[in-house]
């Protein structure tokens, strides 16, 4: 694979991983089961898409589109997780590889490809979901985003709570997502997981599978070919929507740098959120020390996530060594109202 075959494999990511719905604003987890749960004809109405601007000028090598109305485009500084330190997950056919397809004889022959994948991370507001890209090896972008939903993510805030077992397959019928499950063992909510991060585990395989499909297609869990009325205790009986963002995803998610990225004189940092105003603050601390700080504007506030991208920030004047980037929504109360800033981090090595 060339380098601009890796560059527009990772744009193509970042539109599929930006798949939102208009929604409302609140923190509404108790009524999420309701609100996700789709008919099977809902389940199957069709959907309009538009290409993505900052695609079209690669539509001769690739073909890739964004949801009509959707905001979460890509800016012009977005990063290449093609270049990411992310570790690469090899699925194994030989230990309930998940695929497309559930014959060895039919799989395709894997390739490395670059997936965007949610994990749950501790906020404010209780465990909420942050997006992470990654290169894998797999057959195909289901496989592949199964596989980094059983893998531990790249950065130690992230956990998943799906064991290396959990899925045998996914497939794909243009209107629906079916995930396979293994085996019944995660028919019930496990002792110590609270019934709010069962909610938000269903939605972060929601997220991520219509972030490999490039759909807002609803998600049915399944086991032996027939759908299971429930997966860690959450109602399955039928296909799932995705909650709206601001209930499930954390209000502030870094793009870029990655984790463990290594940056030289200055960096662009990028990604998304909902903070008030749009007015998203940054700092890049060593050890509890702020050693940089600074704020930019996102592209929008409240009904869902907007992309923000800072200015170049110079750290050139640094000491080499290791630092931690800190992106946070604004919280004009100071702590004195509401939940308190919903933060991302990343550590980045200063050379």
């Amino acid at each position: 694979m060339t380098d601009r075959d890796r560059y527009l494999d990772a744009r193509l990511s970042e539109l599929m991983s930006d798949a939102v719905s208009e929604i409302e604003p609140g923190d509404r987890l108790a009524s999420i089961r309701n609100e996700t749960r789709v008919t099977p004809m809902s389940a199957r109405r069709p959907w309009i898409y538009a290409v993505g601007g900052a695609v079209a000028a690669t539509a001769a090598v690739i073909t890739a589109v964004a949801f009509a109305g959707d905001n979460l485009g890509l800016t012009g500084s977005e990063p290449d997780p093609a270049n990411s330190p992310s570790s690469v997950v090899t699925p194994s056919e030989s230990d309930g590889t998940p695929g497309t397809s559930e014959t060895p004889s039919s799989t395709p022959s894997a390739s490395e490809l670059t997936v965007a994948a949610y994990y749950l991370g501790d906020g404010p507001r209780g465990p909420r979901l942050f997006r992470e890209f990654d290169r894998v090896s797999a057959a195909d972008q289901l496989a592949g985003a199964l596989a980094r939903l059983q893998a531990t993510p790249a950065d130690p805030d992230y956990r998943t709570p799906w064991p290396q077992d959990a899925f045998s397959g996914a497939s794909f019928d243009g209107d629906l997502v079916t995930v396979n499950l293994t085996d019944a063992s995660l028919h019930d909510r496990p002792a110590g997981m609270s019934s709010d991060e069962a909610e938000i585990a269903i939605q972060q395989v929601v997220y991520t599978m219509q972030a490999a499909v490039q759909s807002r297609a609803a998600v049915e869990f399944k086991l032996d070919g027939n759908p299971i009325d429930q997966v860690l205790g959450v109602a399955t009986s039928e296909p799932l929507a995705e909650a709206p963002q601001t209930d499930v995803l954390s209000l502030m998610s870094i793009t870029s740098p990655s984790e463990g990225e290594t940056v030289s004189g200055s960096f662009t940092a990028n990604g998304v959120g909902s903070s008030f105003e749009a007015n998203v603050q940054w700092q890049v601390k060593q050890g509890d020390s702020v050693v940089k700080s600074g704020f930019t504007t996102a592209e929008g506030w409240m009904d869902k996530l907007y992309p923000w991208q800072t200015e170049a920030i110079d750290v050139s004047d640094l000491t080499p060594g290791d630092y931690t980037f800190v992106a946070m929504t604004d919280d004009p109360s100071g702590g004195a109202e509401g939940h308190g800033p919903d933060v991302d981090t990343r550590t980045i090595t200063v050379e």
